[in-house]
């Protein structure tokens, strides 16, 4: 088989995995209506923001909702005005999210390895009970691996395969929509840390220097983000004097992120609860292969 050959048979089976995976996470929509818990929270925000035209502040049966920011509600709702069916519109934004996720997987295991990796790569993501089950429901974990995997590819593009100064910055704004999809779409930043390590140690393979002006405008790209709905928000509060509003600010503000982490009040869990309770049962089938994978990284990361 010519190079040529090997290369469209690769690009051909790409191809049949998405449509596997377009099948796999679209299969039953438009038949179910929101499951609980948390799905029919969701549905019924976005379906109100269409009705009222209030999509600023999140409403639940008329209370203020200021568990999460909106960003994952905007997403149902724009597909809820767009066609017209809740049932379809709720799942529309999970669905392409884990699509998308599987397409930077691949592309970025294209770039760092080879063509054949990465199809592994995208298969073993695609076929982990976790990442498909989130991509067929209504939570917002889908958007959010989204998010951060854009920040990851973003950072990786120019850290490991660069300078890609463009794609640093784009990882700055995925950030920024992560934040404001759930407070945590910051984490991409911890990559940070082990190329800081592997700078000082003068590992190969890294991109000449992280550029301080990249840098700076990826904070500026970050924060611009963060304030397509921050901005808006504190102004129209600010402008008005309704308690209830000023309350919702507090709460998602402060409450529900320094708070929330800092002294919780909820969901309290031991520290072995995701290795005992998720990751044997949720990350099936490819953590069976732990006992092989780790001495190979182990092995790698000495190399």
């Amino acid at each position: 088989m010519t190079p040529a050959e090997d290369a469209r048979r690769l690009t051909q089976t790409f191809w049949v995995l998405l449509g596997v995976a377009v099948l796999m996470f679209s299969a039953g929509i438009g038949l179910r209506d929101p499951w609980p818990a948390d799905e029919p929270r969701f549905a019924m925000i976005a379906r109100d923001m269409v009705w009222t035209g209030d999509w600023l502040f999140p409403r639940r049966a008329g209370e203020l909702y200021a568990d999460k920011p909106p960003l994952f509600m905007w997403a149902i709702a724009c597909f809820y005005w767009l066609t017209g069916s809740l049932r379809v519109a709720f799942v529309l934004p999970s669905l392409l999210a884990g699509l998308g996720t599987l397409v930077l997987v691949h592309d970025l295991a294209r770039r760092l390895w080879d063509r054949r990796t990465a199809l592994f790569a995208m298969a073993a993501l695609m076929f982990t009970v976790q990442f498909t089950l989130q991509a067929r429901t209504a939570q917002i974990d889908a958007l959010l691996c989204f998010w951060t995997t854009l920040g990851l590819y973003g950072f990786c593009r120019h850290l490991l395969l660069g300078p890609a100064p463009g794609w640093f910055i784009t990882g700055w704004a995925a950030m920024g929509l992560g934040v404001i999809t759930k407070g945590v779409g910051f984490l991409p930043l911890l990559l940070l840390i082990p190329f800081g390590y592997a700078r000082w140690r003068q590992w190969p393979g890294l991109a000449p220097r992280l550029g301080l002006l990249p840098l700076l405008l990826g904070l500026v790209a970050f924060g611009a983000a963060i304030a397509l709905w921050l901005l808006p928000m504190l102004a129209a509060v600010s402008a008005s004097v309704d308690p209830q509003l000023h309350a919702y600010r507090d709460e998602i503000l402060f409450r529900q992120t320094v708070e929330r982490y800092a002294n919780p009040w909820h969901h309290f869990k031991a520290p072995w609860y995701f290795l005992t309770n998720v990751i044997p049962m949720y990350w099936l089938p490819w953590i069976a292969f732990a006992p092989w994978l780790i001495p190979m990284w182990r092995e790698r990361l000495q190399q």
